[in-house]
């Protein structure tokens, strides 16, 4: 079948494989049951609810629906949902060949969540319904329950000390350069705000006074405080990788870890 695009699996971003057959064992242990759900769901709607959009063509006959999503650029992922007969359900992540220049537990932690969240839509977990974002900000912290705020301190850490060096102007540029969000600054401050699902959306703010991490108010009741860490920090660590292509003063985020 005609399937146009140049594909790599987690497994080429690293020697070893290692990440690759992590995910396999959740897709095929932990989750086969749930994504079976997906069969009896309207794939254009989950499309729109992963802020994606489904994929002309299938590279073999088995495979139902693939959903391609590009959180920010470079990056672009391809689920393929796959039903055969003989195997039963099967949920394939491969990665556009660009993608390879995202570090390997970035690529890892997006497909992790994407595969986490779609078996929540296939055991019924959240209605296939895209209400949109909230027309409200919540911050973490005054949503978040008891003992969750070291979460936040995870997601930042040391990544405060590079958030210091950075002018607004840069990180409005690095936001153009991601292709997502936008840029707004006032009062001393600079924010960005990206969607980052259909019905999710993250305001990171920062100023004299620190950093605020906020979610629109229909976001922040439905998706866990695990969750919306774990795309917080995914995203924070774009913002400050493209402002170093702008800066190139700025230490590197490796650097830290």
């Amino acid at each position: 079948m005609d399937f146009p695009y140049d594909l790599v699996t987690l497994g080429h971003f690293e020697a070893g494989g290692g990440w690759e057959a992590q995910i396999r064992q959740y897709v095929r242990k932990k989750y086969r049951q749930d994504l079976a759900g997906l069969a009896d769901l309207d794939p254009q709607t989950l499309a729109a609810l992963f802020r994606g959009e489904l994929a002309p063509g299938r590279p073999y006959a088995t495979i139902q629906w693939v959903l391609r999503v590009a959180p920010f650029r470079p990056l672009e992922l391809f689920l393929l949902f796959d039903q055969d007969p003989e195997f039963g359900t099967d949920l394939r992540v491969f990665y556009a060949r660009k993608s390879l220049v995202v570090p390997t537990e970035d690529a890892y932690v997006f497909a992790w969540d994407y595969v986490a969240l779609l078996a929540r839509y296939g055991r019924g977990q959240f209605p296939l319904t895209n209400a949109g974002p909230g027309p409200e900000w919540l911050r973490f912290g005054d949503f978040a329950p008891d003992g969750a705020s070291p979460m936040q301190d995870v997601s930042l850490g040391a990544r405060e000390e590079i958030l210091e060096r950075v002018t607004p102007e840069v990180v409005e540029v690095a936001v153009r350069r991601m292709d997502c969000g936008t840029f707004a600054q006032g009062g001393g401050s600079w924010e960005v705000a990206w969607p980052l699902l259909g019905d999710l959306s993250f305001r990171f703010r920062y100023g004299p006074a620190g950093s605020e991490m906020a979610f629109d108010s229909h976001g922040a009741r439905k998706y866990s405080p695990e969750f919306l860490m774990s795309l917080t920090w995914l995203y924070i660590n774009g913002l400050l990788r493209e402002c170093r292509q702008v800066d190139d003063t700025l230490p590197k985020l490796s650097a830290y870890f």
